[in-house]
């Protein structure tokens, strides 16, 4: 379903794209990039519990559903709400999901995101790099009633946004936190483009072979 290195267009956003499936070529991860009815950028990264098939055909399911339900143009932070409700209403409930929506302004460079559950994206921006506070929100499947809120972040011209999920920051006997200012130091000293960032990081980070699932995307604002 997802091509495991890919750059994409998105009006002034480049999206490069990593994605690596522990059990090749099955995984629980996903992300979607497109141009959203307005013509924002809107670009999405999940993480379903586990891999190999039967975590990728709960994937399958909640990224279609997503999918789905962007055309209507919700904010972030309503789409990770009806999704929610989708999943408690007809997902397997041992399925759980993390996600993270980022939908990005082409007019007036800007940030709106909501996530479930999610690692927060890092924003890298005149040489220093920092995670972004995150709004509220649980995961996925676990509670009907959820609520997420909508976070914002202005970005300029060369910023670099990165998405991830955790099989690039956890690591079996060691603390996430570890895992997190790994990443912190690999971003800080990563080139300048999206393309040299994320492998850089994937190189430094990634280990061979993977026990989780891989999935890191970079946006870089021009």
């Amino acid at each position: 379903m997802f091509p495991r290195d890919a750059v994409l267009h998105l009006g002034r956003y480049n999206v490069t794209v990593r994605y690596r499936p522990a059990a090749a070529p099955l995984g629980g991860d996903w992300y979607d990039a497109r141009l959203g009815a307005d013509g924002s950028a809107v670009v999405v990264v999940g993480d379903v519990a586990g891999h190999g098939l039967r975590a990728a055909a709960g994937m399958v399911r909640i990224c279609s559903a997503l999918r789905g339900l962007s055309v209507t143009g919700l904010p972030a932070h309503w789409l990770l709400c009806c999704l929610n409700r989708l999943i408690c209403s007809d997902e397997c409930p041992e399925r759980v999901a993390s996600a993270v929506v980022c939908v990005l302004d082409q007019e007036h460079p800007a940030l709106l995101w909501a996530q479930a559950g999610h690692p927060p994206p890092m924003l890298i921006s005149g040489g220093t790099a920092r995670f972004l506070h995150p709004p509220r929100g649980q995961l996925l499947g676990a509670d009907p009633a959820a609520g997420y809120s909508l976070g914002s972040e202005d970005v300029t011209a060369g910023d670099i946004l990165l998405l991830y999920t955790d099989g690039l920051i956890e690591r079996r006997g060691h603390d996430i936190t570890d895992g997190l200012d790994a990443l912190l130091a690999a971003a800080t000293e990563s080139q300048s483009t999206a393309v040299e960032a994320i492998d850089a990081i994937l190189a430094r980070l990634a280990p061979p072979p993977a026990d989780d699932d891989i999935c890191l995307v970079a946006i870089q604002c021009s």
